[in-house]
């Protein structure tokens, strides 16, 4: 199977991670009303709990939908779309039965990407991936990219497709500011 290079490209697109609703506030199923929670008003306008994601495995005309659906929809509404899309540009995915580096089938890999939101454990290791915890929190360093990537053409040891399952962008253009906010000056 032959990955087109629009979503070649649309893998490789870097995003910063955006907080999504605020959903302990209540359930707006109107994206033009605005739930107030304890910190503030929010109202749904972009999801990227994982980048990539809406980029590349959602239909385009359906992407604002994906972007401002409610967590708790997410799963139902476009599993079964972003299973296929998995299928359809990954030829480590060709069987029901292949399965990816942590030993999901193209339907259990689509059931975790469905629900887009940035999962973080408050005991253990905080993380992307690290070879054993994955999707555990996000540090500033974890090459959130490469581990989607690797999922997606890496294969049940990671090492097939090599040059699809990385983007080859090793680290941040400069080193993170120790002090909060902790991102670097842009020039």
């Amino acid at each position: 199977m032959k990955i087109t290079p629009i979503i070649y490209t649309a893998l490789l697109a870097l995003f910063l991670a955006s907080c999504s609703l605020n959903e302990d506030a209540g359930v707006n199923r109107n994206i033009d009303e605005v739930v107030v929670g304890f910190d503030g008003s929010f109202g749904i306008v972009d999801r990227i709990g994982r980048p990539s994601i809406s980029t590349a495995l959602i239909n385009g005309n359906r992407k604002e939908t994906f972007n401002t659906t409610i967590t708790e929809d997410l799963n139902a509404t476009f599993k079964d779309e972003i299973e296929a899309e998995i299928i359809r540009v990954s030829p480590e995915f060709n069987l029901d039965t292949d399965t990816n580096l942590l030993g999901q089938t193209a339907e259990v890999l689509a059931d975790l990407l469905a629900t887009d939101v940035l999962n973080i454990s408050l005991t253990g290791t905080t993380t992307f991936f690290d070879g054993t915890n994955i999707l555990t929190g996000r540090t500033l360093d974890d090459d959130v990219m490469d581990t989607e990537l690797l999922l997606l053409f890496g294969g049940s040891d990671g090492a097939q497709n090599p040059a699809l399952a990385t983007d080859f962008v090793d680290n941040n253009d400069r080193d993170f500011s120790p002090s909060f906010p902790y991102l670097s000056a842009p020039w």
